[in-house]
């Protein structure tokens, strides 16, 4: 019985846009991914630009280069599934989290992992979000576009979708849940 859906963020809820960065646009975007903390990650891109200017820089770079690919996405969901609980788990920068909060509605919560110091695909991110939430894996559907965190997922027996660019997400959930099952 699934209870809750964590969903990754790039690849998965939104696209990167065709668009061109500045060179220091560039070198700090690549370094978005997994961070252990918002510490690491500044320590990283003060060798391209100075400090006080990160948070503002890192800010634009989501906001001009994230589109959200479905934006009924968590409605539907919600109307067919009404009890299923809605997460985004990601390797990102805390600062992500306005960008969440102003594009995703129906959201239960947030996880990033500079926050909570844990990355995919390590076991202990999703280990995490089991504790949180008191769960068991198979109450958990992960779903994600790298192949190793979904097999970081998998080695905890939590039910996984691995998307692709030609994956309906919401028909390979409705695939995953027999609706009989999730009250």
């Amino acid at each position: 019985m699934i209870k809750y859906i964590a969903f990754d963020l790039v690849g998965v809820l939104v696209k990167e846009k065709d668009i061109e960065l500045t060179e220091i646009e560039d070198k700090i975007e690549r370094l978005f991914g997994p961070n252990i903390s918002d510490e690491e990650f500044i320590i990283k891109a003060k060798e391209y630009v100075d400090k006080d200017q990160i948070i503002d820089i890192t800010n634009n770079i989501i906001n001009k280069l994230y589109e959200v690919k479905n934006n009924n996405l968590f409605k539907d969901l919600k109307n067919n599934y009404s009890d299923i609980n809605i997460i985004i788990a990601t390797n990102h920068v805390s600062f992500v989290r306005n960008y969440i909060k102003n594009n995703f509605d129906g959201v239960k919560d947030i996880i990033i992992s500079a926050e909570i110091n844990k990355i995919k695909p390590n076991k202990d991110f999703y280990q995490y979000i089991l504790d949180k939430y008191n769960i068991e894996p198979s109450e958990l559907l992960f779903i994600d576009d790298n192949q190793q965190n979904i097999d970081g997922a998998a080695s905890l027996n939590i039910n996984t979708i691995k998307v692709d660019k030609n994956t309906n997400i919401t028909k390979a959930i409705s695939s995953k849940i027999d609706k009989g099952s999730i009250f």
